[in-house]
């Protein structure tokens, strides 16, 4: 890996990110961030060239190119179509021809800076170490699309699933299969994916409006489904020539038929969303971890309490239902003691099993969660994985140059070991001609 490529990248996504918000001039801002980008892109050319693979130069894979580019519009497909029945807006860029020129500017620049680097990283490391390289590569370039104040603003639950689901994971998954297609057919390849969805984001006048859940469902679902796409159309010896198989694994997988290969990437994905999106009430049902003793023994802190939206016409006495009340930050799950009905309107009273007192009554107009599943222990892995993060947020908060200074050691660590292991031939032979 290329320690100063490395570091100009860092160097640039805090100078765009922290310096130039602060200019007040938005055209400067924009020549800023293409003047940057395209010195990143001749950087990587002429240090790709000098090496002796000249990234212009490598041999076009055009079925990859074309499976990147209709993965890329079967992403823009499913969004319009949700988008009928959802909502359109309108693209927040104007469209005068000097407009259109400075954004197809900007966004181009952007899109060969980043993936040109990430061509030239990605195929100037060992094939022993790709599968460190492909996740190193993934989170840098993650992390190179997200502004740093969304990662250090802290905000409420709401909004750190909304960043989650909206922002982190579909970045993911997207700069997962640029890296793999970028590592199987070079800088076009990714450009062709990446490159589709920038062109439909800049210049199309009327942009689908989902809801946030939807959308983040549909970016992130689709690049998954197309890096396992990609993975099973490849030619399994360029896998092995790239270190992704080893003869082994190839000989197993010629020996599988294409329908049972199939069938295992869709059960993965299909597992995949279940467990990534049912939290979100996508799918009908939305897991609840509990974290109060409040209706003990029935549910124990750790459990998972399974909701179904359910109309308040179909509530009774027994039932354990989910409710907000409004100004609290997370919502009550206790049993129905009392249900009156007048007016069309339902009034419920609701109390923990272990506590003494009853809870204020309250008025359901709408539907209401209603557990029909509990699962216990389950989630305790939620509490200690969001008792982690928390607390990693709050040190890099309360540390920022620290936290900074600790994530460039960690990165030049893992360049350094690469680029070691990559030159251990040449070191030897070094040492061989002082013999």
């Amino acid at each position: 890996m290329n320690h100063k490529l490395f570091g100009l990248l860092i160097a640039i996504y805090f100078f765009l990110n922290i310096i130039t918000p602060r200019l007040s001039d938005e055209l400067t801002i924009y020549f800023l961030t293409i003047t940057c980008w395209l010195i990143v892109a001749f950087l990587t050319l002429k240090t790709s060239k000098k090496e002796g693979f000249h990234l212009l130069t490598w041999r076009l894979n055009k079925p990859l190119v074309l499976n990147a580019s209709l993965i890329a519009a079967l992403q823009i497909v499913i969004l319009v179509f949700t988008g009928f029945f959802t909502a359109f807006g309108r693209t927040p860029y104007a469209f005068t021809p000097t407009a259109l020129t400075i954004n197809i500017a900007y966004f181009s620049s952007i899109l060969l800076g980043l993936e040109l680097s990430r061509a030239y990283l990605i195929k100037s490391c060992p094939k022993k170490k790709i599968f460190t390289a492909i996740a190193l590569t993934t989170l840098l370039y993650t992390f190179l699309s997200i502004p740093p104040t969304k990662f250090l603003t802290p905000g409420s639950p709401a909004e750190t699933a909304k960043f989650l689901g909206s922002d982190l994971l579909p970045t993911l998954a997207q700069s997962l299969l640029a890296t793999y297609l970028a590592l199987l057919g070079g800088p076009t390849a990714s450009i062709a994916y990446l490159g589709t969805l920038e062109a439909f984001e800049w210049l199309s006048p009327i942009l689908p409006n989902p809801p946030w859940t939807i959308k983040a469902l549909i970016t992130t679902l689709i690049p998954t489904l197309g890096f396992l796409t990609v993975n099973e159309t490849v030619n399994p010896f360029t896998l092995m020539r790239y270190g992704i198989l080893s003869r082994a694994q190839i000989r197993s997988k010629i020996r599988r038929t294409k329908k049972s290969s199939n069938l295992s990437w869709v059960a993965m994905a299909i597992i995949g969303v279940i467990f990534i999106w049912g939290s979100t009430g996508l799918l009908g049902f939305q897991p609840n971890v509990i974290a109060s003793g409040s209706m003990r023994p029935t549910l124990d802190v750790g459990d998972i309490a399974v909701t179904v939206q359910t109309r308040p016409e179909n509530i009774k006495v027994g039932d354990i239902i989910k409710y907000w009340r409004q100004g609290e930050p997370a919502p009550t799950i206790h049993r129905v003691i009392q249900v009156d009905r007048a007016g069309g309107i339902t009034y419920i009273v609701t109390k923990g099993d272990a506590n003494d007192a009853p809870d204020e009554p309250i008025t359901v107009t709408q539907t209401v969660g209603k557990v029909v599943l509990i699962i216990p222990k389950i989630g305790w892995i939620s509490i200690a994985l969001k008792t982690a993060i928390l607390a990693v947020a709050s040190y890099i908060q309360n540390n920022f140059a620290p936290a900074i200074a600790l994530m460039g050691l960690a990165f030049a660590y893992s360049a350094f070991r690469i680029h070691k292991y990559r030159n251990k031939p040449l070191n030897k032979l070094k040492r061989r001609f002082r013999g």
